[in-house]
């Protein structure tokens, strides 16, 4: 009995070191690769910009204002006859004007005094010129110290006026007209006033008109 005991405890020790060692046994990890949700994408080439055609459009405007700017500063400095007036004639590079002897007071569209001033115009230019618009930027009135201001005809005069106003004189043509401006005294002398084509300045010669 003693031996046959003995011989089951051996068995079991035996039986117990087997299962041991099988439990012990290091387990393999199994780990899976995770692949990532993100597609690999070629990398683009980056091309350089080619210039807008505004830019380029822009770079051309500034040299045709600046080829225009030359011609502009060519044309002042090539004037040789800036502005002269003797005997009524008002002479430059650009136009003539002869003042006529034949002032007048008379009364404009509001029945208000006015002083009418006949003219004979040339335009000297290379281009069509309306006379009373070269006429306001060129002559001015004055009266007592204060500009004298365009108005309205009526009557005989009505449509010689208003063809200065409104008529083009062709390049080296000749226009008669007349400019007509309202007058604050009747009594006052009319001084007539003309500018320097080239400085804009007036110039220091001026016709007096009397009135009385």
């Amino acid at each position: 009995m003693i031996i046959a005991a003995i011989v089951i405890i051996v068995a079991g020790l035996i039986i117990w070191r087997v299962n041991a060692s099988k439990d012990t046994a290091p387990k393999s990890n199994n780990i899976e690769k995770v692949q990532s949700s993100k597609k690999s994408t070629p990398k683009k080439k980056v091309k350089a910009k080619k210039p807008t055609k505004q830019a380029a459009q822009k770079a051309t405007d500034e040299t045709k204002d600046k080829q225009a700017d030359k011609k502009n500063d060519s044309k002042e400095n090539s004037v040789n006859n800036a502005g002269t007036y003797n005997k009524l004639s008002y002479d430059t590079d650009w136009f003539t004007f002869k003042i006529s002897n034949d002032v007048k007071l008379v009364k404009d569209a509001n029945g208000e005094a006015a002083l009418l001033v006949k003219y004979n115009y040339t335009n000297k230019t290379q281009t069509a010129q309306i006379p009373q618009q070269v006429q306001a930027n060129s002559i001015i009135l004055k009266q007592d110290d204060k500009q004298l201001d365009p108005t309205g005809a009526t009557g005989d005069y009505a449509g010689l006026v208003n063809a200065s106003n409104t008529q083009q004189v062709q390049p080296g043509k000749s226009f008669d007209g007349a400019l007509l401006v309202k007058v604050n005294n009747t009594d006052s002398d009319v001084n007539m006033y003309f500018r320097n084509i080239k400085t804009n300045d007036l110039m220091d010669t001026m016709q007096p008109f009397k009135l009385k």
